[in-house]
């Protein structure tokens, strides 16, 4: 009996009070802050001077080699409109000394961070002093001046035991009420008391139960009206520019890029007048298919490839070359017919690279890289041959309105309006930017048209939206700001690209072309001096309806012709330049429209995989959290 009592004896008297000891020593090592004593003092001239004394237990958890203090700068005036308070902090102290600190600022408010990087805080207990000024916590209304402060903010990450805030009026004034609220966020607890002091001059609130962490202590206190001097006219105006920094650089930095962008539009940007458009029976004179694609498209659109298309069956149709489409795959092939005009520029690539590939080569996955240099130096003859002949891009006069943009989003950033995620906004809209700008370019005039109609609505809704920042600080400000430059580039990088006087007349004779190959059979006949349809005269426009995607209207027409050329027979089309199983010589007008629109698609799909404003005395308008001051703080 005895030695089986043994164990449980020596567990009661040894084990068990160790145990409790260990519970109680981690119980009693929990951060808090002791007692959060505030001393206000206003002055006459509005500026509010703020002695914070914070006593804290640091164990090394949350309170390695100091604390934070966070005080917002952002609030509503008594007429709810944002504004900017200043602060300025004067001294900090650690256990009565001067204590290193560094003060973090943004639009928002001041991070205070005091203690040395490199200094760790034995555990203990440590009183840290704080003392700033502020301005603009002075709220006027007909009746009272009021000054609404939140002594300890409800955002901190520690329990607070005690907090005394002593509030002083200017000298010869004296507080007419006052209240104050405690608890989270938007509580109205009454968890203090209030006393008078030196006839009225100055209120001592104290919190009469422990405060939670995000919990804290708001006052109110009212001066009669007149005692606090309110800003003249030259002050109220520094106040709105230091209240809407962000937003008047903003609208500065939009304003600018608008005015330039307007500026080189005037010098380098407004078309020839065009002239006037009526149907066209053949090509203009020396403008290859190609060639046409890109004069029309001011690029190349697709990637290059609907003109390389184009090109090909221009060189087939001419006997040069034959296709012939192998269940999905193209196969290109030199006939060896020699032709008795040099080949235009495109053409010519082709048909020299066909030369490199043996003479023949397959459009297929297999074959990529190859078909990946025929596109680029495809695209580059042209491009480099026709520099400026037919229509100016202009992109040197889009980089100052480029740079501006970019200097208004570095004034943003200085003023504290960017976060680190707002990077990623402009990295991802810079690049849409460029790409759409291209892609933009290369439509034809009447959907470039749609195009800078619907930017010019993206950008007034933008505009809208910071305009809206000047009263609610929910209005996406910076996205606003982003959109509303991108949507300018995007404009005028489409208005800026201008025809050459050359340019505009080929332009016109290129569209009237295209107005000629998309119309019906029946309208064709109709057409004064309209040539007479034939195979010859068909094939010699496709590869040009091809490279003006207009195939489908112009094989119709021609299919309609044939229907009548043939009688009660049935009419066939068999190309002496095409052959597949996919092409049917019946019926072929969708067949012939779907086979060489897909010689682009086919090129393409073969490339490389690339790797609160109330009163505070107000029903319902006072809480904690309310008013001036706040924030809250934590260790570090």
């Amino acid at each position: 009996m005895i030695r089986s009592s043994l164990p449980a004896f020596l567990f009661r008297v040894i084990f068990l009070p160790l145990l409790l000891g260990c519970f109680l020593q981690a119980a009693g090592a929990q951060e808090r802050i002791v007692d959060f004593k505030s001393l206000i003092d206003i002055e006459k001239s509005g500026v509010v001077r703020v002695e914070e004394t914070i006593t804290v237990d640091a164990e090394g958890q949350r309170i390695e080699r100091g604390i934070f203090r966070d005080i917002p700068t952002r609030f509503r005036d008594g007429e709810g409109r944002l504004h900017q308070t200043g602060i300025e902090v004067l001294a900090v102290k650690r256990d009565g000394k001067d204590e290193n600190f560094r003060i973090n600022r943004s639009t928002g408010g001041v991070r205070i961070y005091i203690g040395s990087p490199s200094v760790y805080l034995q555990p203990g207990r440590y009183t840290y002093s704080i003392v700033y000024e502020t301005t603009r916590q002075i709220r006027f209304f007909d009746s009272h001046d009021e000054f609404y402060w939140n002594v300890t903010g409800n955002e901190w990450a520690f329990s607070i035991g005690h907090v005394t805030a002593e509030v002083r009026a200017p000298e010869g004034a004296a507080f007419v009420k006052w209240a104050a609220y405690t608890g989270a966020y938007g509580a109205t607890g009454s968890d203090f008391t209030v006393r008078q002091e030196d006839i009225g001059n100055g209120l001592l609130f104290r919190t009469t139960r422990l405060l939670g962490p995000t919990e804290g202590l708001t006052i109110v206190a009212a001066l009669p009206a007149g005692t606090v001097e309110k800003p003249g006219l030259s002050e109220s105006a520094g106040y709105f520019l230091a209240d809407y920094t962000v937003q008047l650089a903003a609208l500065g930095g939009l304003l600018a890029a608008f005015l330039y962008y307007v500026f080189a539009w005037m010098k380098v940007g407004r078309d020839p007048k065009a002239g006037v458009i009526f149907p066209r029976f053949e090509p203009p004179a020396g403008v290859s298919p190609a060639l046409a694609h890109f004069i029309y498209h001011r690029g190349f659109s697709a990637g290059g490839w609907i003109a390389v298309a184009a090109a090909s069956l221009s060189l087939a149709i001419k006997g040069v070359i034959k296709l012939q489409d192998l269940n999905g795959d193209l196969k290109l092939t030199k006939t060896g017919k020699k032709v008795a005009n040099l080949l235009p520029k495109g053409e010519a690539v082709i048909d020299q690279w066909l030369t490199d590939q043996g003479g023949e080569a397959l459009i297929c996955d297999s074959n990529s890289q190859a078909v990946s240099s025929l596109g680029s130096e495809f695209c580059s003859a042209i491009s480099t041959e026709n520099k400026d002949r037919y229509f100016l891009s202009n992109w040197r006069w889009i980089l100052p309105g480029v740079g501006i943009s970019f200097v208004t989003l570095i004034a943003l950033a200085f003023s504290g309006a960017l976060a680190e995620y707002h990077f990623v906004f402009i990295f991802v809209i810079s690049i849409f930017t460029a790409v759409i700008s291209v892609i933009a370019r290369s439509l034809p005039d009447k959907t470039q048209v749609w195009v800078i109609l619907g930017f010019s609505f993206v950008l007034i809704f933008s505009l809208l939206a910071v305009l809206s920042s000047f009263s609610s600080d929910s209005a996406p400000l910076v996205f606003a700001v982003l959109v509303a430059l991108a949507s300018l580039t995007l404009i005028f990088a489409v208005l800026l690209a201008t025809p050459t006087a050359h340019g505009r007349q080929v332009l016109d004779e290129i569209e009237g072309l295209e107005m000629y190959l998309s119309v019906a059979e029946a309208e064709r006949m109709n057409m004064q001096g309209a040539s007479l349809m034939n195979q010859a005269h068909f094939e010699a426009l496709l590869p040009y309806a091809v490279a003006l995607g207009v195939e489908k209207p112009w094989s119709k027409a021609f299919e309609a012709w044939m229907k009548t050329a043939a009688g009660a027979n049935d009419p066939s089309y068999d190309p002496y330049w095409y052959s597949g199983q996919h092409f049917s010589g019946s019926g072929f007008a969708s067949s012939l429209s779907s086979t060489v629109s897909s010689l682009s698609g086919t090129f393409s799909s073969s490339l490389p995989e690339t790797d609160s404003s109330s009163s505070g005395f107000s029903s319902g308008g006072g809480s904690s959290g309310g008013g001036g001051g706040g924030g809250g703080g934590g260790g570090w």
